[in-house]
């Protein structure tokens, strides 16, 4: 794609590669992380990958997990004090509380590159043991993302030397889905929870 054309044109590929490895060594020091399903990632063309959200660590851990480059929405008020480095690192902003139709949009225009994209369907934390209500937008995004929609779960807390299990799922076939929002938190609750668990009404972990 011509660099005129490139949707993210402050993305600066050494920035994010050099933070990408000190997280990465990070981890690899102060938590156990165990890692499932990172075969589920297509390898070339667009991807969108829709996390549940426990912590401030989920978008530098996921995107120093994942192999291939993940641009992450990350809620407006960060640019406020990072907008020097957000986009640098390919990040964007989105207003979580309404329906961003400009955040939808950039996301869209870095899918049509063949990018990955890092969704995160509830727009704000949730409490440890619970998945929330994907926030208004998320649907619109996921039923046009045009690409590869892969669910993940992270089951935590991040906390120092504590073990947090992160699992990527298969691509999720959302043909004809009324549902898209919800169909994906179902899929990451399939992820998150235990069997037993999906048996007792919590949120989003119905069984099929």
């Amino acid at each position: 794609m011509p660099k005129s054309q490139d949707p993210m044109p402050a993305y600066r590929p050494w920035l994010f590669a050099l933070l990408k490895n000190t997280v990465r060594g990070l981890l690899a020091v102060l938590c156990r992380v165990r890692v499932q399903g990172l075969e589920n990632i297509p390898a070339t063309g667009p991807v969108l990958l829709c996390v549940n959200h426990i912590s401030a660590v989920d978008p530098p851990a996921v995107g120093a997990i994942v192999g291939r480059h993940v641009h992450f929405m990350a809620k407006q008020e960060l640019f406020s004090y990072l907008g020097w480095l957000l986009p640098s690192i390919g990040a964007f902003p989105v207003n979580r509380d309404v329906r961003d139709a400009s955040a939808v949009r950039q996301a869209l225009r870095l899918l049509r590159a063949g990018r990955v994209v890092g969704l995160f369907p509830e727009g704000h934390r949730q409490p440890p043991g619970r998945l929330g209500e994907p926030r208004p937008g998320s649907g619109s995004l996921i039923a046009h993302a045009g690409g590869a929609v892969v669910p993940v779960a992270i089951r935590g807390p991040w906390r120092l030397f504590g073990r947090v299990d992160m699992r990527f799922g298969e691509p999720l076939d959302l043909t004809g889905s009324q549902d898209p929002a919800g169909d994906v938190m179902r899929a990451i609750a399939r992820l998150y929870y235990r069997p037993d668990q999906l048996r007792q009404g919590l949120p989003w972990a119905e069984s099929d």
